[in-house]
């Protein structure tokens, strides 16, 4: 712990001295702050001094705010490398400043990943328990050459609704949401510390429900591909928050759930499965008939009812959505099977009618 204490102490300092200098880029602080610090912090290691430095640089290029300094907690996590960490079997050999300490026994997440420890570790401090973060450099497998697609509509309701049929409900997901906001509201009204701390208990707790969801449909979603020998089709959905308005009463619902987290889950898993990943644009998919083409606002009755004012096709608006999402993917498939520089993305346009 006094190793960890230390290393944010020093974090703090060069943040601090690179503020009031207003000097930000790794290189120029580490020019900065590093002999200074040589000499106050005798002993402590040299590695450990570059990454606190180059740590605080980091934090710098992404923050919106320079208004003050930067701060870091006290159990903030210590960025290790391979010169003051190094593992063997269950054991990890580390740099703290009581000395190097070795065949410390660790329990690993996953050997089959673990093989692949790359760069830099993070050692974190949490609930009572000490962690260490590794970063992995999995190959890509071979991605499978497809002549077809599986279109996957993301909503609220329905978490993830795909063009053969499959759908993630989001009832138990909006109950927890509700449930989640509700104890919020409670703890924000009362107050006192004790709240205030529970209220970010329950943020991490939310937070990590969130992702456990995420990584079962996205687990799901890349073993059907995988299993069929198809690619996935999914809307590019970046800026949707900034693009779609919604009722006071909505916002919490439609800004709580993180498909950007969802589709980052499916990319990787994609990558790690060699599913080929198609991102389309998500214009008109909710109101275009995935039969005729047809395309009007008026085509989706409600949230749950699509019914195209031409032909009188109808059924359920999300997997309407993920009919045409799939027509669109299947659009840059051809693309690509007939151009080996064509885009890998369609370029869809429908007359609003």
């Amino acid at each position: 712990m006094d190793t960890m204490r230390k290393y944010n102490e020093i974090q703090n300092e060069v943040s601090e001295k690179a503020f009031i200098a207003d000097e930000f880029r790794k290189y120029h602080v580490q020019q900065l702050c590093y002999y200074g610090l040589k000499e106050q912090y005798k002993g402590f290691s040299s590695q450990l001094l570059l990454t606190a430095i180059h740590n605080v640089s980091a934090s710098y290029r992404i923050s919106k705010h320079k208004s003050r300094p930067n701060g870091f907690k006290k159990t903030s996590a210590v960025v290790y490398d391979d010169r003051v960490i190094s593992f063997g079997g269950d054991c990890v050999s580390i740099w703290t400043t009581e000395g190097r300490l070795k065949n410390i026994p660790i329990v690993v997440h996953n050997k089959e990943l673990f093989k692949y420890r790359k760069g830099q570790t993070d050692l974190k401090y949490e609930n009572g328990n000490w962690y260490l973060l590794c970063c992995v450099d999995v190959p890509e497998k071979t991605k499978t050459v497809t002549t077809d697609c599986i279109g996957v509509d993301l909503g609220i309701v329905q978490i993830a609704t795909t063009s053969d049929g499959d759908s993630y409900s989001g009832t138990i997901i909006k109950q927890k949401r509700k449930q989640y906001a509700s104890h919020r509201q409670r703890l924000q009204k009362r107050g006192t510390r004790s709240a205030m701390r529970r209220i970010k208990t329950i943020g991490r707790k939310e937070s990590r429900f969130r992702k456990d969801i995420n990584h079962q449909i996205s687990k799901k979603l890349v073993e059907k591909a995988k299993g069929t020998n198809c690619a996935l089709a999914l809307e590019e959905l970046k800026g949707i928050n900034n693009k779609v308005t919604v009722r006071k009463s909505q916002r919490n619902e439609r800004l709580s759930w993180s498909f950007y987290q969802l589709r980052s889950f499916i990319e990787y898993k994609a990558l790690e499965s060699g599913v080929e990943v198609i991102i389309v644009p998500p214009a008109y998919t909710s109101q275009a008939c995935s039969q005729c083409g047809h395309c009007d606002k008026k085509n989706r009755k409600n949230q749950s009812s699509f019914v195209c004012l031409s032909c009188g096709f109808a059924t359920n608006a999300d997997y309407n959505a993920s009919l045409n999402i799939k027509s669109l993917g299947d659009q840059s498939i051809s693309l690509l099977l007939g151009s080996a520089g064509a885009s890998k993305q369609a370029q869809w346009s429908l007359a609003a009618g």
